[in-house]
């Protein structure tokens, strides 16, 4: 049975851009990563559109330490997810970065067909895009192709 275009995109980003994620210092489990250090917690997570066509990268910051939601639940550090960070301290990693984020600003893999390398190359250029994330996630700069949530 042919695989999906999602489960293609998913198996080339498992390959080109889970690798790039390990050496930078996340863990984690496709599609969600995080890197735990002494002052800050970072998460990294890839969200795919309704009809699999395209995707995007969440990028998110929270201080270290236990976190008591809005509604009084106690959620401790080991189990903080990139949800749980505030709306001002996330971004989103997509091909057009800016105030939107629209899914025509997304990574687009329409009609790539079953072209394996194709789907590769765009893995490869979102892994490049990395270092807006690590200047975001390092000090507010706001790349290219960085759609912030909220001010910062």
């Amino acid at each position: 049975m042919p695989k999906s275009p999602t489960q293609q995109m998913s198996a080339a980003l498992k390959a080109v851009l889970v690798p790039v994620l390990q050496e930078a210092g996340f863990d984690g489990r496709f599609p969600r990563y995080r890197r735990d250090r002494a002052e800050v917690l970072h998460f990294i997570g890839l969200q795919y559109d309704k009809t699999g066509t395209s995707f995007f990268l969440e990028a998110a910051w929270h201080p270290p330490g236990d976190k008591t939601t809005s509604w009084g639940e106690l959620v401790p550090q080991h189990e903080l997810l990139l949800e749980h960070a505030p709306l001002e301290h996330r971004v989103r990693l997509q091909r057009h970065g800016g105030a939107s984020s629209l899914p025509a600003d997304w990574f687009s893999y329409e009609g790539l067909g079953d072209d394996a390398a194709a789907y590769r190359a765009l893995a490869a250029s979102v892994a490049g895009l990395l270092p807006q994330v690590e200047a975001w996630l390092a000090r507010g700069e706001v790349g290219v192709n960085i759609s912030p949530f909220a001010a910062r």
